[in-house]
């Protein structure tokens, strides 16, 4: 044998690399083995963060897997040779998934592309923007805009920024479903660079923000690159306006006899009206609210479960675990639903902030309409709430004039104005004063709404603390509760805006 055949045989042989078949095997057993280890390694588990901070990772690659492998099977015709009508079709009946999510997921599907087309779709484009290359210098425009053609008409994807990002696991499906419907909701006339810019900060925002705080924040994105504030308003408020009225177009409710002294119903019905009910059903089973409506007179509610108020058994509530706890809280709402209804109408509930949605907005977005015959202006704002999410001006206005609705109306300079003040307890008019600096507990890293919070005072009254803005910081139930342990310690820092921030550290 020859020195040249021996170079030969010394060299690596090239292996073709694993099938997808092998490779899901590969994954399925090494998910079994880090079950396995769950058990009998248990000294292992000492970063529990970090470890489900991992997990959530490979799941949000394993959803992009299965989005890249849907776009596949629309691509290559595969659903229609099932028999199926539609992609979100095939892919429910392939996961077992409801109808709704499987048609979300096929849009989101295609949106993304399979990654094959999505590799051969971006080097198009990069050869496009190269310059003259391929037909002088409008080359590289025609390109982009034939891109842009072909992810408007369906024919590939739209969110390649975000699909390598699902694909990195550093955003989920849901982060990416909102991104897609932020693009979707840009205004006619967006180019395609506009548009990549926009797909670009929202992935920016979707770092430190949950889908639905991202959502809010993508009705806003048209900042990325529109200067003039009135236009980002203007498209804000249209883009809440259409929300709120296709949420009256789904609309519905039902009820039917059990025929065992009880009734079951269910209902859908738009968010402001949700929330008022969601609202007045959580102050009448808050378990230590407190407010005035003037000196002396206070109102609580509290005590062990069930004492003296709505359903339970008297047992305080650390004694139950925690299945008995969440059916004990169903079973109190549920009571205090009932006895809304004998109740209705609503004005006579014992806490009326409580029961009320606060509503923050401009006074020439209030007043617009309503003194000018129905003239409503270009760039009006929408109207903020207590509860996480916006209401459009339109919306606004209609509900001022109403009961259960108090709007907290700014000035210029974004001062509440015509907001009383108490001396003792804090009143309901300091509490929608704070509803204008707050829209969380004010506990660092809660993400817990104004709505579920109490007043506290940040130097207590029995220490010469005064009843003022400046000396309160909402805290819901948990965080309340944490003040007062012995457990816990608490660094105020005080923000510029205004606020307070609470950090919370364990006594050692």
């Amino acid at each position: 044998m020859s020195a040249v055949d021996l170079v030969r045989l010394r060299r690596p042989i090239e292996m073709p690399p694993p099938s997808l078949d092998t490779l899901m095997r590969q994954a399925q057993h090494q998910v079994g083995q880090m079950m396995q280890a769950l058990v009998e390694r248990p000294d292992d588990l000492t970063d529990l963060r970090g470890h489900i901070g991992e997990v959530e990772r490979l799941s949000r690659r394993v959803d992009a897997l299965k989005l890249r492998l849907t776009a596949r099977a629309a691509s290559t015709g595969a659903t229609g040779v099932a028999g199926h009508t539609d992609t979100g079709s095939w892919l429910a009946g392939a996961t077992g998934s409801d109808r709704t999510t499987s048609a979300s997921d096929a849009m989101l599907a295609e949106a993304m592309g399979d990654a094959e087309r999505a590799a051969a779709d971006d080097a198009g484009d990069a050869a496009g923007d190269s310059g003259d290359a391929g037909g002088g210098p409008g080359a590289a425009g025609d390109a982009g805009d034939a891109a842009e053609d072909r992810s408007r008409a369906g024919r590939g994807p739209r969110l390649t920024l975000t699909a390598a990002a699902l694909d990195a696991g550093t955003i989920s499906a849901a982060h990416a479903k909102v991104i897609l419907r932020g693009l979707d909701d840009l205004p006619e006339g967006v180019t395609t660079d506009q548009r990549r810019a926009c797909e670009a900060e929202l992935l920016r925002l979707a770092a430190n923000r949950s889908p639905s705080q991202l959502r809010r924040a993508a009705r806003r994105v048209l900042e990325t690159y529109e200067p003039d504030e009135a236009v980002v308003d203007q498209h804000e408020d249209d883009l809440v306006a259409r929300e709120e009225e296709a949420a009256r177009e789904r609309a519905a409710f039902w009820v039917k006899d059990n025929r065992d002294g009880t009734m079951t119903g269910q209902f859908t019905v738009p968010w402001v009206s949700g929330m008022m009910l969601k609202k007045v059903i959580d102050a009448m089973t808050a378990p230590r609210r407190r407010t005035t409506d003037g000196p002396g007179d206070a109102h609580e509610s509290g005590g062990a479960v069930g004492s003296g108020g709505v359903g339970g058994s008297g047992r305080a509530a650390e004694q139950l675990s925690p299945s008995d706890r969440s059916l004990d809280c169903q079973h109190r709402r549920g009571l205090a639903f009932a006895d809304l209804l004998m109740r209705i109408p609503t004005d006579h509930l014992h806490s009326k902030v409580s029961a009320t949605i606060l509503i923050t907005t401009r006074v020439d977005d209030l007043l617009a309409g309503l003194l000018d015959e129905g003239l409503v202006p270009a760039g009006t704002r929408v109207g903020s709430t207590d509860v996480h999410d916006v209401i459009s001006a339109g919306t606004a206005r209609r509900l001022a004039c109403g009961a259960g609705l108090l709007p907290t109306v700014l000035d210029g300079d974004s001062i509440p104005i015509d907001l009383g003040r108490q001396r003792r307890l804090f009143t309901d008019n300091q509490r929608m004063a704070l509803a204008t600096r707050y829209d969380e507990c004010a506990a660092e890293g809660c993400d817990r709404p104004f709505a579920w919070t109490e007043i506290h005072h940040l130097r207590p009254w029995e220490a010469g603390g005064l009843t003022d803005l400046d000396n309160a910081a909402p805290l819901c139930g948990t965080h309340h509760h944490m003040i007062d342990s012995a457990l816990w310690r608490h660094v105020v820092t005080r923000l510029g805006n205004g606020t307070v921030s609470l950090a919370f550290h364990r006594r050692t």
